[in-house]
Order: C-alpha cells, then sequence, then structure tokens
C-alpha cells in the first residue's frame, strides 16, 4: 500500500515524519509526482524482507540493465543555480519536464551543495555530472529516473593501497536488513547493504575513521574503523523509539499522534513501567507522569484509586467524584461512583496488562463522548497479541515491602503529664475569672475531669489552686500506640503471567495477576485476582471478529470500626496505659464517669479487632464484528459491559468497644450493592484520498443503559463474638437504606477529519444524547467541536531551519456536558411519612424541576507540538479556556412547599490554564542513552456567577463569586494577648459600637487575637477572608531515564506548589480534652506564661474562646517536591538467555514515594479527607501513604 504525501521544494524530507518500524520496515522514497512521495510500509516483517529483496534485485536491474528510453535524457532544462542541493535541483528539473524522481532522501541529502548553469542542456548530461564522484547514480525509465546507490565496485578508483570493510547487518530478531545506508563519517563516501544485508565499503589504508550505519525506523551505529586491514564487521540494529509513529486512541477510533490536532496526553507500556514497577493500580503510577493531571492519592490502604482531576472543577456542587474523567477500557465506558461503596473499579486492570493510556483533555477530543466527556476522557487499552507471532509466556513476580510514609511521635508519658498540668492549670485559670459559662462547664464535665486527674484546692478568694497530678490517675506504661497498631515493613506479594500470541488470521491474549497485601495496620490486608482474555480474527478477507473478557475477585479485611479502613487518632490515646492487662485481656481505659470522660480514647489495638470485610467481583467484557465493504469502507457493531457487585459487612464485637460508646452490644453492618451498564455501538466508518487530499469520516449510534441498587441492613445483639455472629443470630434488624436506579443514554455521533500532506488538518466532531436523567423537552444535547491543524515546519519558509524536526500548531474548541447527576430530578417523589389516624402517610419528597438541563462546558484550547535536533528536544504547549454554564446547585424555594431541595442550573464557572512539556535525548549513543522529561502545569478556576444559588452553611464560605471552588474561608490571627487590659480595652470598644465583647466573652490573655477587617471594632463573621484554597499555582512531574547496555535507571519526581489546607486534628485538639494525648505538632508551641511567644493559643478544656476556629494559624500549604518512584533494573544478556531457552529476562529493584520535601506537618500533603470539592481544604491525616522498596523478576519463553 501507498500512502501520499508532498514532495517540498526544500532540502527536508516533506513529511518530516519518523517512519514506523513496529513488526515491519518502512523504507521511504520520494516518487516526485504532482508532489507525491510514495512511502512503503504496513508490511509484515518477514513479508516486508523478501519484498525488499525482490525491490532491491528490481531496482538493481534498472541500474545494470540500463533502461534506455530517450525520453527521460533527450529532455532539455535551463538551470542557474546557486548552492543548492540534491532536492531543489530535482524539485526545478520536475517543474520544467514534468519528469518524477525516486530515490531515498536521507541519502542525497547528504550530498555537498553545488552550484548549476546549464542552458537547453539534457538532463541525464547534469544528472550524470553531479553524482559523478558521489556513491548514486542515475536510471533512466520513459518519464521515471531513478537514483540508486551506486555498486561498490563501480565507485571511482584512487591510486591508493585500500582496506576492504565488508560484513552483514541485521536487526535484533536476526532479520536482515537490505538499504541499510553505510558511510564514512563527515563524508558522501558510502554505500548500502545488498538484498542479503551484506555491505563492502573501500578505505584508504591508515586512515581510520568512523563509519555509520544508518536506517530509518533504526537507531544509528558508529564503528570506528581502524583501516589498518580487511575486516569483516557484523552490525546488529535496533529499533529507534524516537522514529516510531506512535497512534493514540481517541473516541472511537485511533489516530496518528503527529496528526493529532486535539490536546492529548499518552503514556505507553514501555513508560508505565518505568514510573512505577511494582504498582498495584495504574491510577497510582500517573501521579506526574501525564501533562496537566493532577493526580492525588487520597489513601494508602490497599487497593484504594487515586482520584484524578483534567483542566480543573466543572460541576462544584455535586455528589463525590463528581469530578472524576470517564473512563474507557477497551471501548467499555464506566464512571468511578463511591456512593456505592464500592472498592476501586479501576482495579479489574493489572498495571502489567495495559499496552497505553491516553487521556482526551480538550473538548475537540472529548466532545465525541458528549454529556460524559466535561471532565475528560482516560481511554485504556490493554495488551494484544500480534499477528504471525509465536505464543509467548511471560512470567514475573514482585516483592514489595511497605512502611508509612511518615509516622507520627506520639508524647510519652513524662510528656503527656505535663500537658495534663498544662490544661489543667489554663482551665482552671478560665474558670476563676468566669470565661467558662456554666453550660460548658456541666456539658465537659469540667470538675468531675479536673478532680479525676488533679489535686486541687481553694485559696481565700475562692479560686481554684491545682496542687499536682494525682499518682494514681496515671499507670506506670509508656505505650507507643502507633507503633502498637503499625504494621511494620508490611509485604506485598504480586504474581503475573501472560500468554500471548497469533498467527496469520487471528491474535490472543490471556493474563492472570494475583495480589497479597499487607496494609499498614494490624489486622489489615487485601487479596485480588484478576484475570483477562481476548482475541482477533479474520474470518475472512471481510469479516472480522473480536472480544474481550475481564474478571477481577477483591477481598479486603480491616480491623477498623467505619468504612474508612484507615483514618487512626492513635497518637491521641494516653500512653501511660498497657495494651493487655494482668489476664492478657486487652486492656480497657476506665469510663465509669457520667458520658466516659475523662477515659480519653478507647484501646486502640482493641478498636482494630473489628470485623470489616469488603468483597468486590467486577467483569468488563465487550465484543465486535467487523465488515469491510469495499477498501475505505467498513462498518462495525459492537457491545460493552460493565458489572459490579460489592459487599461490605462491619461487625463490631464487645472487644473492639469502649465503655461508654457501645452500648453493650455487638452489631453488625452489611450493605450490598449492584451497578451494571450496558453499549451498543454501531458505526460506519469511511476514508479515502483524492491526490494529496486525505478524507476520514465515521458516524454511528450508541445504546447504552445503567443500572444499579444498594441496600444496607444494621443488625443488634448477637450471643457470641466468634460463633454466633451472623444476621440470624440477631435479636434486633433495621433496614438502613435501599435504593435502586435506572438510567438510559441514546446518543449519535460522527467525525470528519481532512489532512492535506501532513500539513493542513482539520477534523470536526458531533455528538447527541438523549438522556433519562432530564424531562421532557431537555433530554437532547449537541455537543460540537471543531479543531484545526497547521504544520508550519512543512511550509517553504522554513525550509532553511534544518533542526527543525516538527512544528505544529492546534487550535479547537468544542462543547460538552455532564448526565452525573441524580436520576429523575424533574420528577415529583414521595416519601413515607409519619402515621396519621393509625394510616400510613406519604410526603412530597424532592420538589420537582421539569427545566432543568444539562451542564453545559464550552472550551478554547491553543496547542504547539514540536520536535526539533533530529527529535533530540521535542514536546507541546497548550493554553485552554473552559467555561461552564449552568452547573447544577440548590436553588431558593417557597417555604410553603414543605420541601428541603431544589436543584436548578445555577452556578457559573471558568478554568483557564497552561501546561508545557519539554523532553530531550541528552545522550544518544549505542550504550548510552539518557531521556529526560519535564511537565508543568497550571490551572486557575474561579465561580464567576452564583445566580442566587441557595447554597447550605457548609458551602456559603466555600462558593464565593471571583474565587476558587472550595476555597476555605477564615479568621486571621493578628498577635495572641499577652494580658487581660487589653482585652478589656477592646470590649469597651466594642460595647460602645453595639457588641457585647471584642471577639468571645471567655477571651483573655493567651487566646488568639483576630483582626478586625472591617474595622466596626469587634470580631464577627464579616471579618473572614479566604485563607485556603485546594488549587495549586502549578503542578507536574519530572521523568529520567538512563540506559547503559543493558542496565537502566529511571526515576520520575511529582511535584505541587500553592494550594492550602487546614490541619483538622490540630484544631480539634485545640479543645483541650483532659485525659486525651495531643496532636504531637501542638506539643510545647502552645501558649502558656512561661512561652509567651508560641505560636498556638492557650488550651483550654471545652475551648471557650474558640481558638480552634478556622483561622490562619492552621493553614499550611499542601506544596511537596516527591520522589516517586525510581527504578534499577537489569536485562540478562541474550547469549545467556539463548542457551536456557529464554526469550528475555529482567531484574530490577525499585522505591517508591521515598524521599519527600515538604514543610506540611500532618502524616502527608498529597492526602485529603474527603472527596467532596467543599471539604479539599480540611486534612484529616487519612490512611497514610507507604513508602516500598520492591524486588522483582519478569522472564519471557
Amino acid at each position: 500500500m501507498y500512502h501520499h504525501s508532498q514532495l517540498q521544494s526544500d532540502k527536508k524530507t516533506a513529511d518530516k515524519a519518523n517512519c514506523r518500524l513496529s513488526d515491519c520496515f518502512t523504507l521511504k522514497y520520494k516518487f516526485m509526482e504532482c508532489k507525491r512521495i510514495f512511502v512503503l510500509s504496513n508490511l509484515k516483517r518477514l513479508k516486508i524482507v523478501r519484498i525488499m529483496k525482490l525491490f532491491s534485485i528490481f531496482m538493481l536491474v534498472f541500474t545494470l540493465g540500463g533502461f534506455t528510453s530517450g525520453y527521460s535524457q533527450k529532455q532539455v532544462v535551463t538551470l542557474n543555480l546557486k548552492q543548492c542541493d540534491v532536492n531543489t535541483l530535482l524539485q526545478e528539473i520536475w517543474k520544467q519536464t514534468g519528469l518524477r524522481f525516486v530515490y531515498n532522501e536521507q541519502d542525497v541529502a547528504r550530498l555537498k551543495r553545488f552550484d548549476v548553469n546549464a542552458q537547453q542542456k539534457q538532463v541525464d548530461e547534469i544528472l550524470d555530472h553531479i553524482f559523478k564522484n558521489t556513491p548514486y547514480q542515475c536510471a533512466y525509465e520513459s518519464d521515471v529516473i531513478y537514483i540508486t546507490p551506486r555498486p561498490v565496485g563501480d565507485l571511482p578508483q584512487v591510486k591508493q593501497e585500500r582496506v576492504k570493510l565488508s560484513g552483514n547487518i541485521k536487526d535484533k530478531n536476526g532479520n536482515v536488513l537490505p538499504g541499510v545506508t553505510v558511510f564514512i563519517g563527515n563524508s558522501d563516501i558510502g554505500t548500502s547493504s545488498d538484498i542479503n544485508g551484506n555491505y563492502q565499503l573501500a578505505i584508504l589504508k591508515g586512515n581510520a575513521v568512523e563509519i555509520v550505519y544508518s536506517f530509518i525506523g533504526m537507531k544509528k551505529v558508529t564503528y570506528n574503523f581502524p583501516a589498518t586491514e580487511d575486516v569483516r564487521h557484523n552490525v546488529v540494529m535496533e529499533e529507534d523509539q524516537v522514529e516510531l509513529q506512535d497512534v493514540v486512541v481517541i473516541g472511537y477510533g485511533s489516530k496518528s499522534a503527529r496528526n493529532l490536532t486535539s490536546s492529548v496526553s499518552s503514556v505507553k507500556a514501555k513508560d508505565l513501567e518505568k514510573y512505577a514497577n511494582g504498582a498495584t493500580t495504574f491510577d497510582n503510577m500517573l501521579g506526574g507522569a501525564v501533562k496537566g493531571v493532577l493526580v492525588n492519592q487520597n489513601s494508602g490502604e490497599p487497593g484504594a484509586k487515586a482520584t484524578l482531576n483534567i483542566r480543573g472543577i466543572t460541576s462544584p456542587l455535586k455528589s463525590q467524584n463528581n469530578n472524576e474523567p470517564l473512563y474507557v477500557v477497551d471501548g467499555v465506558p464506566f464512571f468511578v461512583e463511591r456512593s456505592l461503596n464500592m472498592l476501586n473499579p479501576l482495579s479489574t486492570l493489572s498495571p502489567n496488562d495495559i499496552e497505553s493510556i491516553d487521556v482526551l483533555k480538550d473538548a475537540a477530543a472529548t466532545a465525541i463522548y458528549g454529556s460524559r466527556g466535561a471532565n475528560g476522557v482516560v481511554i485504556i487499552k490493554t495488551k494484544d497479541g500480534h499477528r504471525n507471532e509465536q505464543m509467548k509466556i511471560s512470567l514475573g513476580y514482585t516483592l514489595s515491602v511497605g512502611n508509612q510514609i511518615k509516622k507520627f511521635k506520639p508524647l510519652n508519658t513524662t510528656k503527656f503529664k505535663n500537658l495534663q498540668e498544662l490544661i489543667i492549670k489554663n482551665t482552671l485559670g478560665a474558670i476563676n475569672k468566669a470565661q467558662i459559662t456554666d453550660d460548658n462547664i456541666i456539658y465537659g464535665q469540667i470538675y468531675p475531669a479536673i478532680d479525676y486527674m488533679a489535686n486541687t484546692s481553694y485559696d481565700n478568694y475562692g479560686n481554684m489552686i491545682f496542687d499536682g497530678l494525682k499518682d494514681e490517675a496515671f499507670g506506670e506504661e509508656n505505650t507507643n500506640w502507633v507503633d502498637e497498631t503499625n504494621n511494620k515493613n508490611a509485604l506485598t506479594h504480586m504474581y503475573n503471567l501472560a500468554i500471548r500470541g497469533g498467527g496469520k488470521l487471528s491474535n490472543y491474549s490471556f493474563s492472570f495477576n494475583a495480589i497479597d497485601q499487607e496494609g499498614l495496620f494490624i489486622n489489615d490486608d487485601m487479596q485480588r485476582y484478576n484475570s483477562r482474555l481476548s482475541f482477533d480474527s479474520d474470518v475472512s478477507k471481510r469479516f472480522k471478529v473480536g472480544a474481550a473478557l475481564g474478571y477481577t475477585m477483591t477481598k479486603r479485611h480491616s480491623g477498623a470500626a467505619g468504612e474508612e479502613m484507615g483514618i487512626t487518632r492513635e497518637w491521641n490515646v494516653r500512653p501511660d496505659v498497657p495494651v493487655y492487662d494482668e489476664t492478657g485481656e486487652l486492656y480497657r481505659i476506665d469510663g465509669t464517669l457520667t458520658w466516659g470522660f475523662p477515659v480519653g480514647l478507647a484501646n486502640p489495638v482493641a478498636n482494630r479487632q473489628n470485623k470489616n470485610k469488603k468483597e468486590s467481583y467486577q467483569f468488563l467484557g465487550n465484543s465486535y464484528l467487523e465488515y469491510k465493504i469495499f477498501n475505505g469502507l467498513k462498518i462495525r457493531g459492537d457491545i460493552n459491559i460493565s458489572m459490579f457487585q460489592d459487599q461490605y459487612s462491619n461487625y463490631n464485637p464487645l472487644v473492639a468497644q469502649d465503655d461508654w460508646g457501645g452500648g453493650g452490644m455487638s452489631t453488625l453492618q452489611d450493605d450490598r450493592s449492584k451497578a451494571a451498564n450496558t453499549s451498543i455501538n454501531f458505526r460506519a466508518d469511511y476514508n479515502f484520498q483524492i491526490e494529496d487530499h486525505y478524507f476520514s469520516f465515521m458516524v454511528g449510534y450508541g445504546w447504552d443503559r445503567s443500572f444499579s441498587e444498594y441496600t444496607s441492613h444494621y443488625y443488634m445483639g448477637f450471643p457470641d463474638d466468634e460463633v454466633l455472629n451472623n444476621a440470624g443470630s440477631a435479636t434486633e434488624t433495621h433496614c438502613i437504606g435501599d435504593a435502586k436506579s435506572k438510567s438510559a443514554l441514546n446518543s449519535i455521533y460522527a467525525r470528519a477529519s481532512y489532512n492535506y500532506l501532513d500539513k493542513y488538518l482539520a477534523e470536526i466532531n458531533f455528538r447527541s444524547d438523549a438522556s433519562s436523567k432530564f424531562g421532557p423537552g431537555n433530554q437532547r444535547g449537541y455537543f460540537p467541536s471543531i479543531s484545526l491543524g497547521w504544520r508550519m515546519s512543512s511550509e517553504n519558509f522554513m525550509a532553511d531551519a534544518e533542526k527543525v524536526d516538527d512544528l505544529k500548531l492546534r487550535f479547537s474548541w468544542g462543547q460538552t456536558g455532564s448526565t452525573n447527576i441524580n436520576d429523575f430530578v424533574y420528577r415529583q417523589f414521595y416519601e413515607k411519612g409519619n402515621p396519621y389516624i393509625g394510616q400510613s402517610t406519604l410526603t412530597p419528597g424532592l420538589l420537582p424541576n421539569p427545566d432543568i438541563k444539562w451542564e453545559r462546558t464550552s472550551e478554547f484550547n491553543g496547542g504547539l507540538d514540536y520536535a526539533f535536533f533530529n527529535h533530540r528536544l521535542f514536546g507541546s504547549i497548550d493554553g485552554y479556556y473552559r467555561y461552564t454554564k449552568g452547573a447544577l446547585a440548590p436553588s431558593p424555594y417557597p417555604l410553603e412547599s414543605g420541601s428541603t431541595s431544589y436543584t436548578s442550573n445555577l452556578i457559573d464557572l471558568s478554568n483557564k490554564g497552561v501546561e508545557i512539556e519539554i523532553g530531550g535525548d541528552i545522550i544518544r549513543t549505542a550504550d548510552w542513552t539518557w531521556t529526560s522529561k519535564f511537565n508543568i502545569a497550571l490551572n486557575r478556576n474561579k465561580i464567576e456567577k452564583l445566580n442566587g444559588a441557595e447554597l447550605s452553611s457548609n458551602d456559603v464560605d466555600t462558593y464565593i463569586e471571583g474565587q476558587p471552588a472550595g476555597v476555605l474561608k477564615g479568621y486571621i490571627v493578628e498577635k495572641i494577648f499577652q494580658n487581660d487590659d487589653e482585652v478589656v480595652t477592646l470590649n469597651k470598644t466594642a460595647v460602645a459600637r453595639g457588641a457585647n465583647y471584642y471577639q468571645e466573652k471567655s477571651t483573655g490573655m493567651g487566646d488568639f487575637k483576630y483582626k478586625d477587617l472591617d474595622g466596626n471594632g469587634y470580631i464577627d463573621s464579616k471579618d473572614r477572608e479566604v485563607i485556603a484554597t485546594p488549587q495549586p499555582k502549578f503542578f507536574g512531574g519530572f521523568f529520567n531515564s538512563v540506559n547503559y547496555k543493558n542496565f537502566n535507571l529511571s526515576f520520575v519526581f511529582q511535584f505541587s506548589q500553592g494550594a492550602k489546607a487546614a490541619v483538622y486534628n490540630m484544631m480539634s485538639d485545640m479543645y483541650g480534652y483532659i485525659g486525651n494525648n495531643i496532636y504531637p505538632e501542638l506539643y510545647g508551641k502552645t501558649w502558656s506564661p512561661e512561652n509567651p511567644d508560641a505560636r498556638y493559643a492557650r488550651l483550654v478544656y471545652t475551648d471557650p474562646s474558640k481558638n480552634s476556629r478556622f483561622s490562619d494559624r492552621y493553614i499550611y500549604e499542601t506544596s511537596y517536591l516527591r520522589l516517586k518512584n525510581i527504578t534499577f533494573s537489569y536485562n540478562l544478556p541474550q547469549n545467556f538467555l539463548k542457551k536456557i531457552n529464554v526469550q528475555s529476562a529482567m531484574l530490577f529493584v525499585s522505591g517508591s514515594n521515598i524521599w519527600t520535601v515538604t514543610q506540611w506537618p500532618g502524616i502527608d500533603p498529597e492526602l485529603i479527607s474527603s472527596f467532596t470539592t467543599s471539604q479539599m481544604t480540611l486534612n484529616e491525616d487519612p490512611y497514610p501513604l507507604s513508602k516500598t522498596f520492591t524486588l522483582g523478576v519478569k522472564v519471557e519463553f
């Protein structure tokens, strides 16, 4: 098959494309006819070798047979060219004569420039003169002139003694390579290999030279030839990954990365391994790897998924994960829904099975997915077998050892006692000054708490005096609860098996992956089993069928009490008590007082004796039938199914309960959830070419149906914790919730693409979705997009830019939508009401909105792709502006309606940003390669208009016009009061201005003084300002891969700068609980008369002065620089492997999260405690990430 592109008049290759060499060779020759270049490609490796042999023989016949038709050489031309090159000369001849030329452009491009002054001279005279003393000659046939390598024997003879360099050239699989250019470096002297891969070159004796072996799609090879005697030097050439033409997967098809007009970032399998060898889920591998994609690991618990955010927030007020992208796995689309209590649905994919990940970012790329593309699309393609490939069996094993990336060092018993003394003294001082209300004293059980822990007396004025801690209130242990609950050196075993291959008409793939992972805490683990099977087959010349099936079973166990299996507060537990009592039973902290005070928190080891289980069963499947009507036109039908089933149970035995919180009864919560999606598509693809114009059309119809259901039951009162603890043994049963949902989506979609000589590119996408989630008249949405590309490097004005390999501008506009909302919000629903006169009743539920519409997002994108210096320097730059109109939000509603919620399209918000990627091959030699890539992105999100949205008290301070979504408002701490006189003065001023106090009645020495921002003389809610935003100023990654022969060292850094969050646990510990330990960061940094320059206010039990309210003192940047992964690998030598019948074998050692630079005082700056936008500025130190070291081996037979 031939592909047509334009021949430029300059000396550069017109298309500048690096031809792909993957399972085939690519040989590029220029064929000048109507500005065409013929490219021989897309032939299988063995066939292409035979064809190249025949082609070489054919060309040799041309050369030696001397096709002597007089048409071509009798043509005459007039030329006057100065310092021109061969390309320019041939272009001028073509213009005057119409003669066509076939030649290897890269070969003749090395020839020196020359002058031509010819008046009505025959073409053959001119060409023979130009090529006289070069390794090339001309053969003539009719109106075609062939420029071919001159046979070695015909090279100009020089009367000096020469030595012969000869040999054979093959690829790494042993296939001979004909047509390889062999030349002396920095000269025009050379030859090429023949049809058997043999070459021969005569060189002046004693003239040591560098020999260069060059072939398109292969890495250049150099050889230092001393030229002292005849030498036979055989060469093995390897594929040049830089020159392989990458193909990216787009919506309902694929496309050459070179000709993309939209913004797409890709990661291939070979890089995925370097980003995170030994990773258990693929999403956690992407941090720092993909330009413009912000990846946060929200939890380090086994199997937890990361959150991916592409170009900011588009839907601020919807449910959890409302800004997650659409995931498409081998054509199967699905959203990630945490509301169903599911484990990570992306765990259906083993990282070892992934061939490529393509992230579609701008609307031009995602509009083809219409209502599901507003937050971007992540397309994952799994590995397949290859045609004409013998069966390959791949085995892999990794052993990982993980520990918490950071562990708090809780206060020991001595410091704990000092803390209790400080809190009690401060609390007594506040009581004596009447700074604590009677309600707080009663509710907080302050007097019993103090009496339990300390000796007190009264002075002559009735003030309580601290007389020391009671010895009997404290134990003599020094327990580190963090260590007691930590699973040190948690092990992860991962096993991989893959069998792939193919015949002449089919290919197949089977893979199996098993993971046995220990968590970072006691009684914490996960097992996962994953299998995939796929095949493709040509039933006939026109029919093609294929299918892929994937099944995953995951079992997760934890001793934690709640659904969030990792959030812990071990540092809060008093250290002076033991883990076990004298009988060997788990120690129970005293809880005899009313409400349990001052028991503090219960024994953490006991708390982790729960039986918390999650089981997940996931299935992904697809099959297709494709029929080729004629060349260029094919039709295809496919069906895609995804099914998820989860079971969650939490059995809370008596042993895991404290004295006051458990109610003296064992409990069991049992949740079940199911979800399924079926998608059927029919589409037609038509591609054709008219001269230099290439057209591609696609039109399709989609039918999607989704179903989900959820039930939850709660059981109480089991006679036995160990045996009789099934649901049937419970004395009480309660149904907490039961929900079912169905939705439908019907779609039509189309795409039209245009390509003129790889220089002018255009694409139009259109999709129309009809969704059951909207009411009549609003169900259908329309989502168009258009994108343009201009390859400037192919223009004539770039002819002299020899170092520019590729320079392409991209422009796009498009619209997408969102359906990630609750079903049927346009309809009136009813709920069970209170009985009336003994009869059941119904009450209205959600207030319906029949006018609710799609959220619609419009986006402009401009980009530049570039490659310089023979693709040694490459990258891209993108800028975008995204505007979402009518994001769903609660709306004002009449009180007489009796409703509590009403949803409407109200909020408008925008995202704008810049993404930059730059990469380079710093070293590219036969033994050494060093590739480096750097990406950085910034996004600016802003609430443009609230349009009267009725925000809840939780949201009113996080969604502010002109601010990013999810900000946090709080007070500004001016200082800490050092005496009570200043407080008295400020209170007098406040009273004069109509307030009771400047801050609080209890405010005094040692408390925060907040800044009066509005200047009214007292502190109120108007004195708050934005103090934190979840939006980083910029983020990105830095990747390096260094190869030396069989060794590889690769590492990737991830960074984020400028986002801020509140250390929530630090704020809550400012409550000053008597009997509790404290957040380690606070110890020694709270105010006391002995520590007046402290950062934080005084600790007083019940915090009467509200020092724990949101203020900038608890706000820290979540900026960090992290060595995400480093891997060192060694590929065993081939000569050794052949002896044991092994194709390849690799040993590697890697580390993940092993080094972090940050000022964040909590567990980890990357962690967030909630998936909702309004709480992304709160960090409660959830399940920590692990610092992991991995050993692994991969073997292929």
